[in-house]
């Protein structure tokens, strides 16, 4: 169910009308960019809604915690250069080729990743740094989680690490997920896997496929897999930076749509 114009002027008028109401000034509550985002997007906001199956309640409340984590983690200010080097050229989460359903796939090998031995909070600012590229890669459309656990074991298990990945999907990248795609994962992850169903909502569960070589054709064609997942790609990984366009962040039209909202919120 897709929600109307007039459910996303709504949930507009909702976020600036609490903005206006619980901080007065709405210059310094929020960054620039997320309330430009706000005032501009109707692609953004209408993933809160789809998110939360059009509550409006539950969609502004995401919406609006969703902006304040951004600022509280510094999310704009997360880029190549503030992120750990090592880790971004390690290769261990990176965005390659597409699913069946044209959406990027978000790769994380996990033989790459051993518990405990990289610093979690840097972690943590890589794994946003591969979340706010793909978002402008295809402009906020769905990506596909891809767990490559071949070649792994217990020391590549991180729970705490799987669990920022899906909490970051459940509360602040709305309608963010399209599969969940598992590739080779040893049965000795399978109690693991089942705690962290529990973690998930029923829809994101429903999302989650178990793969190996020769059932990944059903979700990533072969010119878009790798050799290693038995596919034709023979990509090595690099990292490349990433080409940006200079935003243009306007303050005032949000004032406007916040005083639009405001008035209209007088009428009734």
């Amino acid at each position: 169910m897709e929600p109307s114009a007039y459910e996303i002027h709504e949930l507009r008028c909702k976020f600036f009308e609490k903005l206006e109401n619980e901080h007065g000034s709405t210059k310094a509550h929020f960054h620039p960019a997320d309330l430009a985002r706000v005032s501009n997007s109707d692609h953004w906001l209408k993933r809160f809604l789809v998110h939360h199956d059009m509550e409006m309640k539950d969609a502004l409340v995401m919406l609006w915690e969703t902006c304040e984590w951004r600022k509280e983690n510094k999310v704009h200010e997360i880029n190549e250069n503030t992120v750990n080097r090592e880790y971004l050229e390690e290769g261990s989460i990176f965005v390659r080729n597409r699913d069946r359903d044209g959406k990027s796939l978000l790769i994380l090998k996990c033989k790459k990743h051993v518990k405990g031995q990289k610093d979690f909070e840097e972690l943590k600012r890589l794994v946003i740094y591969w979340f706010e590229r793909a978002e402008r890669k295809d402009k906020g459309e769905q990506i596909t989680l891809f767990f490559d656990m071949a070649e792994t074991g217990l020391n590549n298990l991180d729970m705490e690490y799987t669990k920022y990945l899906i909490n970051l999907f459940k509360h602040y990248y709305p309608d963010f997920l399209n599969y969940i795609l598992i590739f080779e994962m040893p049965w000795i992850f399978n109690a693991a896997f089942k705690i962290i169903k529990g973690w998930l909502p029923t829809k994101a569960v429903q999302k989650i496929k178990f793969v190996g070589k020769n059932s990944l054709k059903d979700f990533v064609d072969a010119d878009q897999a790798l050799m290693s997942w038995g596919g034709l790609d023979d990509y090595t990984y690099k990292f490349v930076p990433e080409i940006l366009e200079t935003p243009t962040v306007r303050l005032d039209d949000y004032k406007k749509k916040t005083e639009c909202c405001l008035e209209e919120g007088n009428h009734v």
